[in-house]
């Protein structure tokens, strides 16, 4: 693992848990605008992983743009009803989703930059 993939869990963990109020985790799904606050203060917890990255302009962009844009869409949807025996099922589908989608941003940031 890269220190860059480290650093951008770490951010993961700051902006979806650390950092999100009470207020955006229960209004976020039906309410665009809270919704954007928890994405744009989510995206912000990854400043320092761009830096530490040392990607060019392009790759930090499109780093920021597909972190952003996939947190928006993945946080639009209530996922799965938990189950009985699963009750924990739909927060982990949630964050199985923001890491592949946390992944992709960083591939897409190296190969962005690379050109």
């Amino acid at each position: 693992m890269s220190d860059v993939t480290l650093y951008a869990l770490a951010a993961h963990a700051a902006g979806d848990f650390l950092l999100q109020t009470d207020r955006q985790a229960a209004e976020k799904f039906d309410d665009p605008a809270v919704r954007t606050e928890h994405v744009a203060v989510y995206t912000s917890c990854f400043a320092p992983v761009a830096m530490a990255a040392d990607w060019n302009q392009r790759g930090t962009l499109a780093f920021v743009v597909t972190l952003f844009g996939t947190h928006f869409v993945i946080d639009s949807q209530r996922w799965a009803d938990d189950s009985e025996a699963f009750p924990t099922f739909s927060v982990w589908r949630d964050q199985a989703l923001h890491v592949v989608a946390l992944a992709v941003a960083v591939a897409l940031a190296e190969v962005v930059n690379d050109d």
